[in-house]
C-alpha cells in the first residue's frame, strides 16, 4: 500500500443519509484510509467527486435517487468505485442495486473491524485491474468513441465502420466495433463472421457487465479487431436497452483505444446515447438530392443533440450526379471532412468474399480515402476534452418526460 516510508491513503467518500454518514466517520479509524466528505445531495455526487478524487465511494442509502447516483457514477466516474450499504436478505433490492452498476455490497450492520478490512480488499482488487488494463493498453488514455451515423442505409455507412476499424487496428491500436443496429446490422457480413455470443447473450447472462465481463463474449477478427455483433434475430433487437448499450461503451473505453459504433440509421433512444457519449460522429451522406434534404433534416437534429465540432460531414459512395463536394458543404452547412469514392465491383466483390476491403483490394480508391480518414482521426487533438453534456435536450427529443440517467 505504500512506497518506502510513504503511506498511501485510501479516500474514500461518503454518500446518504447524515445520521449514518456520520457514524461511519467515527468508526473508521484507520491510518490507511481518509474519509474526504460526504454528500447528502445527490445532485451534488459528481461536482464532490471531481472535487475529492476519491478512490471508493461508500454508500449509506438505498432511494432511487441514491440508485441513480450510483448510475452517474458507474457511467461517469468509472475509477471510483460505488459500495453499497444494505439488507442483504431483500432480494429485490438488490436487484435494484445491481441494476446500477454497482459490484460491490455489504451488510448494512458490518461490525466497523470487517467493513475497514474489506474496504481495504476491494480497493485493493480495483487497483490491481486497472493497473493491469492500463499496463496492456499504454495508450487507453486517448481512448475515443467512434460513432458512425447515417440518416438512412445504403449509404456505406457499415462499409466506413469496419474497414476505418481495421486501418486503426493496423496501427496498433485497440480497436473494438460494436454493432448497434440491433435489427438488421452487417457488420458480421463484411468481416466474414457469424459468432455465437452476440450483445443479446452478454445482456442476458451480465446485467452490469463490466470490461472483463465484456470482453468474454467479444469474437477476434484476424485483423486484431475485437467485435460485438448485434442479435442473430431481428426480434430480440427491442429488448436491449439504451442505458444498456451506454453502459458497454462506458465500460469498453477503459481498455480500447477506439471504440467504434455502427450506429442504426436514424434517431432512437440508442442512437442519441450514443451521440452523447462519442467523441466524433461520422456522419454519412449520399450525394443526391433526396439524400442531401434528409441529411440537412438529420443534421439540425444532431446539432441540437451535441457539439457541433464533433461532427464530420462525410459523402458515401461518391459517383457523379453532378453535385460536388463544395456545393454538398454549402447546402448542408457543414465541411466535407472525407469523401468515399464508390468502387462497385471491388465492393461487392469483397462483400461475395466475407472479406473486409482494406484487406481484399487494399490499393483501391476506398480503401486510400478510409486510410487518410485513420490518419486523421489518429492525428486529431490526444488531449480531446468532452463538451458538456446534453441529455436535457436528448430527454425532450426522445424519452418524454421518462426520467433517465
Amino acid at each position: 500500500m505504500g512506497k518506502g516510508n510513504q503511506l498511501v491513503k485510501i479516500k474514500v467518500l461518503l454518500l446518504g443519509i447524515p445520521e449514518k454518514c456520520s457514524q461511519i466517520k467515527t468508526q473508521i479509524k484507520d491510518e490507511e484510509i481518509s474519509i474526504v466528505g460526504y454528500v447528502v445531495d445527490e445532485n451534488q455526487v459528481l461536482n464532490e467527486i471531481n472535487r475529492t478524487m476519491p478512490d471508493l465511494i461508500l454508500i449509506t442509502d438505498t432511494s432511487p435517487m441514491a440508485l441513480r447516483s450510483c448510475q452517474q457514477i458507474y457511467l461517469l466516474r468509472p475509477r471510483s468505485v460505488p459500495i453499497v450499504l444494505s439488507d442483504l436478505e431483500n432480494s429485490d433490492l438488490m436487484y435494484k442495486i445491481l441494476q446500477s452498476g454497482v459490484h460491490y455490497i455489504l451488510h448494512e450492520t458490518i461490525e466497523p473491524i470487517n467493513l475497514i478490512a474489506e474496504l481495504k480488499g476491494i480497493y485493493s482488487n480495483e487497483s490491481n485491474r486497472i493497473l493491469a488494463l492500463e499496463n496492456t493498453g499504454a495508450k487507453s488514455s486517448k481512448s475515443k468513441v467512434i460513432m458512425v451515423f447515417g440518416p438512412k442505409a445504403g449509404v456505406g455507412k457499415t462499409t466506413l465502420a469496419v474497414n476505418l476499424s481495421i486501418k486503426l487496428a493496423q496501427k496498433n491500436n485497440k480497436v473494438v466495433i460494436l454493432d448497434y443496429d440491433f435489427q438488421s446490422g452487417d457488420v458480421g457480413s463484411l468481416l466474414g463472421m457469424n459468432p455465437r455470443n452476440t450483445i443479446l447473450e452478454l445482456i442476458q447472462e451480465q446485467s452490469n457487465p463490466n470490461v472483463d465481463t465484456i470482453r468474454q463474449f467479444l469474437s477476434l477478427h484476424l485483423s486484431g479487431v475485437n467485435f460485438l455483433p448485434n442479435p442473430h434475430s431481428p426480434e430480440y433487437g427491442a429488448s436491449i436497452t439504451a442505458r444498456q448499450a451506454e453502459s458497454i461503451i462506458a465500460a469498453l473505453r477503459v481498455y480500447y483505444d477506439y471504440v467504434i459504433v455502427d450506429a442504426v440509421s436514424g434517431f432512437d433512444d440508442t442512437s442519441a446515447s450514443c451521440i452523447d457519449c462519442a467523441s466524433s460522429v461520422l456522419f454519412v451522406t449520399g450525394k443526391d438530392v433526396p439524400a442531401l434534404h434528409n441529411a440537412k433534416k438529420s443534421l439540425q437534429v444532431l446539432a441540437e443533440l451535441t457539439d457541433k465540432q464533433k461532427i464530420r460531414l462525410i459523402v458515401g459512395k461518391c459517383c457523379g450526379y453532378g453535385i460536388s463536394d463544395n456545393d454538398v458543404s454549402r447546402v448542408l452547412g457543414t465541411p466535407v471532412w472525407g469523401s468515399i469514392p464508390y468502387d462497385e465491383k471491388a465492393a461487392v466483390a469483397a462483400a461475395n468474399q466475407g472479406q473486409p476491403l482494406v484487406l481484399s483490394y487494399p490499393k483501391s480508391k476506398i480503401c486510400k480515402e478510409i486510410s487518410n480518414m485513420a490518419e486523421r482521426l489518429e492525428g486529431m487533438n490526444e488531449g480531446y476534452r468532452s463538451v458538456k453534456s446534453r441529455k436535457k435536450k436528448r430527454m425532450s427529443f426522445f424519452q418524454k418526460g421518462k426520467e433517465t440517467v
